[in-house]
């Protein structure tokens, strides 16, 4: 406990105290400070840079609940596994926080001559606020101060609560549905804007930068541009698992590299692996507290999943205005040369317009223009099946109150059937008012292509695969890493299945 100057606190009624315990010290917090007591959240998401602390934050009932480590900031020691905790949730600065402890306690009815109140140093408040003095003095219980948690170094600020119960900003945002392409770094789920998202490539053999440390593991060269490479992990304070390495031709590594455009030069991420694309709107978004008063929120809000990870959304324009992202950057513009004039004039005429592709498996790499696409969910385990359905409709699922008709791509294009569908993709599309998912076996990259290098598909191969498939792919495109990319165009596909189907 920290010294103090105790003072004698009298007051004209008793007051209702709940006790808590926490290892083998027991503390109490006025009855009318706490909102609720709760069990330990079976999911908690970490949120990165947060301070040791905070245990990450929890779902509690549409709002954003952040969880105090109440051990660590009083250095009591670390009691283990936390299934039996108990979370206090308590108001603090207009939002509420959750303070942990091992279990619950009583409630104490406590006369005003028990109770002794402390003033802390130069009178700010002590996390210990005061002690109460029961059984003759025998039992003394401290009194844990809620006014002083805003001491804590980077304390979180809730922030968000009164913009969302706004009618005007509801109002105002129905309707806006943007997408994100959501991606892992080690164990959190984290997303960007799609529009902040240049492309996403494998990981190649980086070259080597003089700027290279811990965070910059290197460059690359995409076409013709200079692209620092950051581990993401390690600039989020998170634990790096992956090696900077990477063997040409290494399909199997997960890892994907992000490719953002600060101003007139690339930057890139290095993130564990590349999940889905996610489809949200502004008002669903649940607000994340803020920890760094003097710097811009590196989080949008939360997008919150029934029985999958919350995924924190990056706001892309505080990353990117991040002081180590911006000296990694323009370091390696004024020590790299992007591309001389003349090398450009050497090359491959270009056209001009480039345009964006998911890629994805379905038997062979292809690709779908990203504009045709609405986002990518998980296959659903649960679906209506209608009777009477071709044997190329998986079923009818309820996304949203939107029904969508699941499609399995391998039976409509004649290929081999699953073995396993539980692990694919499903790809929705809208025609209309209508809207399908098309099945497919994993999601590889999004990349952009020059339209001037595109190919039509030759004969030879046209004559080898499936009609349908024939008049939905007329295109195929070279990737740097010398594959080749089936370019499907949804517009002939989505005209058909509508002449076929009906919810």
């Amino acid at each position: 406990m920290e010294s103090s100057i105790a003072s004698l606190v009298r007051q004209d009624a008793a007051e209702m105290f709940g006790s808590f315990h926490l290892g083998d010290t027991e503390l109490v917090l006025p009855v009318a400070a706490v909102q609720e007591v709760v069990n330990y959240p079976s999911v908690v998401t970490q949120v990165p840079l947060a301070p040791s602390y905070l245990l990450g934050l929890f779902n509690l009932r549409g709002r954003l609940i952040p969880i105090v480590h109440l051990g660590e900031v009083l250095e009591l020691p670390e009691r283990g596994p936390r299934e039996g905790a108990k979370i206090a949730i308590v108001e603090f600065r207009q939002g509420r926080v959750g303070l942990l402890f091992d279990a619950t306690g009583e409630i104490l009815r406590v006369p005003a001559e028990q109770k002794v109140m402390f003033s802390g140093i130069d009178g700010a408040p002590s996390m210990i606020g005061g002690a109460l003095k029961l059984d003759g003095g025998q039992r003394i219980l401290q009194i844990l101060s809620v006014d002083a948690l805003h001491r804590l170094p980077d304390m979180p600020m809730p922030r968000g609560d009164a913009q969302a119960s706004d009618p005007a900003r509801l109002r105002a945002a129905q309707g806006q549905r943007r997408q994100g392409v959501s991606f892992r770094v080690n164990d959190t789920r984290l997303a960007l804007p799609m529009g902040a998202i240049h492309e996403i490539i494998r990981v190649p053999e980086l070259l080597s930068s003089v700027l290279a440390s811990e965070l910059c593991l290197g460059m690359l060269n995409l076409r013709g541009n200079t692209v620092p490479v950051v581990d993401f992990a390690r600039f989020l304070g998170l634990p790096s698992t992956a090696s900077p390495t990477a063997v040409a031709g290494d399909f199997e590594d997960a890892r994907r590299i992000v490719v953002l455009r600060q101003k007139d030069m690339d930057f890139g991420l290095l993130v564990d692996d590349v999940e889905s694309i996610v489809s949200y709107r502004d008002e669903e978004l649940l607000a994340i507290p803020s920890f760094h008063a003097e710097q811009p929120p590196l989080f949008t809000g939360c997008i919150s999943r029934e029985a999958a990870p919350d995924i924190l959304l990056i706001d892309e324009l505080a990353l990117l205005s991040d002081a180590t992202v911006a000296d990694i950057t323009q370091g390696h513009r004024e020590l790299y040369s992007v591309e001389s004039t003349a090398e450009r004039g050497q090359g491959k005429r270009r056209s001009g317009v480039r345009e964006t592709y998911v890629t994805f498996r379905l038997e062979q790499l292809m690709g779908m223009r990203i504009d045709q696409l609405r986002e990518v969910i998980d296959f659903p385990s649960d679906m209506m099946q209608p009777p009477g359905a071709p044997d190329y409709v998986r079923g009818i699922l309820n996304l949203r109150r939107k029904l969508v008709t699941i499609i399995d791509m391998r039976s409509l294009y004649g290929m081999k059937s699953y073995a396993d569908v539980r692990a694919a993709k499903v790809l929705v599309v809208e025609n209309d008012e209508e809207k399908f998912g098309l099945v497919v076996d994993a999601i590889e990259n999004i990349v952009t292509i020059d339209v001037a290098d595109k190919l039509g598909v030759p004969g030879v191969l046209r004559n080898q695969i499936d009609p349908a498939l024939r008049n939905d792919m007329r295109d195929v495109v070279e990737l740097p890493d010398q594959r080749t990319l089936l370019l499907l165009d949804a517009s002939p596909l989505k005209e058909r299945l509508s002449g076929r189907t009906m919810h």
